[in-house]
């Protein structure tokens, strides 16, 4: 029986050591990580402001205790007037009162310039913490998790509301009020020891209660209410942003857009209502148990002056203590913010941890692991299967494919065969689920920006579209050649963009979007040369791979054909590879790959894969019985312009003319 009873008994002391150690373990561990984000910030400022939060929590205490001694010695000023000892000791508190005042001014004026400087530094660690670790994330899927996109829209949501621009003010007024009211704390206790001890406990429950109710609707929006307040967001940014107003204004969505925006959001707030309503009642008790430590002190205080063991000055100095303990409690908007920050801070860290550079797996003891020198890159993919997170159908199976250096591929197939999947593996974007890919040998993955860079250039159909001027747009492909205006521009003729330099205002300086001064938008197809030319500049760069993932899918098909024939020209000592779903463009590339069910189906060159009648020759037939159709429609119903006939049938003669063959 007592054995039983001594393990229940250990159980429950352990149970209530592990709660007590979490709660105070997860606060600590918060305020480190913004310890260590202003650290990073600027360290030397990081010293003089918590110098200054010392000496600006001391100093109210001292001019208390100054205010009491000041209290007491004026009765003996007023009897025996100011020339006698007791007036001078009188003028002497007074003056330390006053310089106490005047040091408390100043060091506030001083603490809040170094708060606006440290912002400024602290915003900028910020960024750059999450910034190094999203951009550092070696693939795609980890910045696919639904927690690291959690905690990169926390941060967005932080800087978008401000919070981050009050957070050293914020942190320098909760320490120095802490530290004021330990200060006081020590005070009170020549009084009696217990007194502090009763009024920190009163402060603790109010803590804890105003903590459980901060953390319940904290906890509520990150674990319920994320997604809907992403998604509240994503609505509100479709009522705002400029892109969509037209389409909006268009099928008149403004008014369900909305109703949605605001359903939405009170749908994700109602989490926090709730959650914080059911928390309620410990508020209150909380409320309760501090007034009822106050009163027990204050009576005592009261008790004790009215005997007479308590004179004026020492009662002065006592009340203002038991006032300077308060700030040990619930400091309001300052807590608050800290205690965002402080979380903020602990999940950026994570992020810098959870993203960091992947490790890349080893190479084969026969090849390479480091990436060649310039020139066109070899491509070899062995077995290589890949899955997207959260689905069970492997987009890839086994997938074997060597490109020689130098050689133009053009990879066809029909939608969903994981074309684009390929060229993002290629890319190291992905990392492959099974198998290898290697370019010259070494993991896709040490093609990074802080590695050999240059060696890899892409066009993807969804093209960035940056808001900076068109020699950044251009020139970004290849960062030496960024003010080269020669290459920029050879590379823009190159692209079929020439005419953009004389028909922008400023020319390469002109900002490619509207809401700058002198900014202009381009067209989706000028957008594509554009695109296209920083593709170029990073060959001339020394790109020894290019990949075109459709980006000219809004050109017609003789205008797509014309640019792949020149590219596939100006890039013939360049590994080439093209994505297409129109297969009259790739005619001229060296072979084409056609890739079915996650396999390549069929390899070879264009004659070699019409005359085996296989997959290849029936789409590519098919494709051309689509454009002859649509060019004889045009034939018959346009009886005034013969030249527009002859343009449509031109469209399909590439197509049709191999068919015909």
């Amino acid at each position: 029986m007592a054995r039983s009873l001594s393990r229940f008994l250990r159980q429950v002391f352990g149970w209530l050591h592990e709660r007590a150690f979490e709660r105070v373990r997860t606060p600590l561990r918060n305020a480190c990580a913004l310890a260590v984000l202003f650290w990073r910030a600027d360290r030397r400022l990081t010293f003089w402001l918590a110098f200054l939060t010392v000496v600006l929590g001391l100093l109210p205490n001292a001019t208390a205790v100054a205010s009491g001694a000041f209290v007491g010695s004026v009765p003996g000023a007023v009897g025996h007037g100011l020339a006698s000892p007791s007036g001078r000791q009188a003028l002497t508190w007074l003056g330390l009162v006053s310089f106490g005042f005047l040091a408390g001014g100043v060091g506030l004026a001083g603490s809040r310039l170094l708060c606006e400087l440290m912002n400024t530094r602290l915003t900028l660690a910020l960024g750059d913490t999450v910034g190094r670790a999203a951009l550092g994330a070696g693939d795609l899927t980890r910045l696919a998790d639904p927690g690291v996109s959690a905690d990169l829209a926390a941060v967005e949501e932080f800087e978008r509301s401000d919070l981050h621009l009050q957070t050293a003010w914020s942190v320098r007024m909760l320490l120095t009020m802490r530290t004021a009211g330990l200060c006081a704390a020590g005070i009170l206790a020549t009084f009696a020891w217990w007194a502090p001890v009763v009024l920190v406990a009163g402060w603790s429950v109010t803590n804890v209660a105003s903590h459980r109710w901060m953390r319940r609707g904290f906890t509520a929006v990150r674990e319920e209410g994320g997604g809907a307040l992403r998604r509240a967001d994503y609505l509100r940014g479709l009522l705002v942003d400029p892109p969509v107003a037209a389409e909006v204004r268009v099928f008149g969505l403004a008014g369900w857009l909305g109703e949605e925006y605001t359903r939405t959001w009170r749908a994700a707030m109602e989490v926090v209502w709730r959650a914080r309503r059911s928390n309620a009642w410990s508020l209150v008790l909380g409320t309760a148990a501090l007034l009822a430590c106050h009163g027990v002190v204050l009576a005592t205080l009261v008790q004790r002056t009215g005997r007479g063991e308590l004179g004026a000055g020492a009662l002065t100095v006592y009340g203002l203590s038991v006032i300077g303990v308060g700030e040990l409690g619930f400091l309001g908007p300052p807590q608050w913010r800290v205690a965002r920050a402080t979380a903020l801070a602990r999940q950026a860290l994570d992020l810098s941890e959870r993203l960091g550079p992947a490790v890349l797996r080893p190479a084969p003891p026969a090849v390479a692991s480091v990436p060649r020198g310039p020139g066109p890159v070899e491509v070899h993919l062995r077995g290589v299967s890949f899955r997207y997170p959260g689905r069970d159908t492997p987009v890839l199976r086994e997938l074997d494919l060597r490109i020689p250096p130098g050689q133009s591929v053009a990879v066809v197939g029909a939608n969903g065969a994981g074309k684009s999947t390929l060229t993002k593996l290629v890319c190291g974007l992905y990392p492959p689920s099974d198998g290898s890919i290697r370019l010259d040998g070494a993991d896709p993955r040490a093609y990074r920006s802080d590695g050999p860079a240059g060696r890899v250039a892409v066009v993807f159909q969804d093209f960035l579209r940056y808001e900076l001027s068109l020699r950044d747009n251009v020139g970004l492909g290849s960062l030496p050649l960024l003010r080269d205006e020669r290459a920029l521009g050879e590379a823009l003729r190159d692209a079929g963009g020439t005419e953009l330099l004389t028909d922008l205002p400023a020319g390469w300086d002109t900002v490619l979007a509207r809401g700058y001064d002198g900014g202009v938008d381009l067209s989706g197809g000028q957008w594509q040369k554009v695109a296209l030319a920083r593709a170029l500049v990073a060959v001339r760069g020394g790109a020894g791979l290019l990949i075109l993932d459709e980006p000219t899918a809004g050109l017609d098909v003789r205008a797509e054909t014309e640019l792949f024939d020149r590219f596939l020209s100006l890039t013939r000592d360049t590994t080439t590879i093209l994505v297409t779903h129109r297969l009259a463009s790739v005619r001229h590339a060296d072979r084409i790959v056609v890739l079915s069910d996650g396999r390549v189906a069929e390899d070879g060159d264009h004659d070699t894969l019409l005359a085996s009648g296989g997959r290849y020759a029936r789409m590519f037939r098919l494709q051309a019985e689509r454009f002859a159709d649509h060019a004889d429609h045009a034939d018959h119903t346009d009886h005034t312009d013969h030249t527009g006939s002859a343009d449509s049938a031109g469209d399909s003669a590439g197509a049709t003319g191999a068919a015909d063959a």
